[in-house]
């Protein structure tokens, strides 16, 4: 089980525990004169973003979490004492590294040495008919994101709550970095190494010595502008005084729709762990 799969399971049966744990202080203490209203407030926290695989594709297995800043602004509603609507405007870092052997995009290598392979005998080198080398590989990307949630809410000086919704994603940038010095390989094992020969094309063949695979490519063209999800978080509140709070928020986020447009490099969805804290103030 990867680290976003067991962190959101965490946060679900955390939900439940602290649901039921804030059922009971409430019952416990004196109603509150009930109020609507609207609450604004913004909020800045730490994400750990995920890309995992839908299918089985050499260029999309094995990523792991990268870290990142998610920042945005709160607007809730009060429907009743239990049950708000919250919508939110925030900008949050998502993507993927994936480091050790693995396949590299032809267009990633130089014109040359694509022109060297049929000279040696060999078929030209595509993506569809890889080299693999031992490079650091990440994927960083940027969503505005707009969710709607519908959020369950117990206590009145220390509040609870539990949320639950859709997003909506808008890509607004998108870099893949690789970075590091390697050989190449014929295959994914990494023990058929490139060889290129002696003068005039003749033996003794060498092993093609070590290249630099740093680049940083923009990816923005190559993936879905608009990506759909949904989103579970579990908050606590303090209040400062009449209008205004604190407020500590941890949500989990999954990304329905596959982000690439051309499936040929594999179907990746985006998803995340975003830990929050921030200011809101009654209007």
């Amino acid at each position: 089980m990867t680290l976003i799969k067991k962190s959101i399971l965490y946060l679900i049966i955390l939900g439940f525990g602290v649901a039921t744990f804030a059922q009971e202080i409430t019952e416990e203490v004196e109603p509150t004169t009930s109020d609507s209203g609207i609450k604004i407030g913004a909020k800045i926290g730490y994400s750990l973003g995920n890309l995992s695989s839908k299918t089985e594709n050499i260029y999309t297995e094995d990523f792991e979490s990268i870290s990142g800043i998610d920042f945005g602004f709160v607007f809730e509603f009060k429907l009743t004492e239990l049950i708000s609507m919250q919508t939110e405007l925030n900008y949050t870092q998502r993507g993927g590294e994936r480091n050790g052997l693995q396949p590299i995009l032809s267009d990633e290598l130089s014109d040359q040495l694509n022109m060297f392979f049929p000279f040696i005998g060999l078929p030209p080198i595509t993506n569809e008919n890889p080299l693999y080398a031992t490079y650091d590989s990440k994927s960083e990307l940027q969503y505005i994101e707009v969710p709607a949630l519908v959020k369950f809410g117990w206590g009145n000086n220390f509040r609870f709550s539990v949320a639950v919704g859709p997003y909506v994603g808008i890509l607004i940038n998108a870099n893949q970095v690789t970075g590091g010095t390697s050989q190449f390989y014929l295959n994914s094992d990494g023990t058929n190494p490139v060889f290129v020969p002696g003068p005039d094309g003749l033996p003794p063949f060498t092993v093609l010595p070590p290249a630099s695979i740093e680049a940083s490519t923009d990816i923005k063209n190559d993936l879905k502008t608009v990506n759909f999800g949904g989103t579970f978080a579990i908050g606590l509140s303090k209040k400062l005084n009449a209008s205004s709070e604190l407020f500590f928020d941890a949500r989990a986020s999954y990304g329905i729709n596959a982000i690439q447009i051309n499936d040929q490099y594999g179907e990746s969805s985006i998803g995340g762990v975003i830990f929050s804290i921030g200011y809101a103030h009654k209007i």
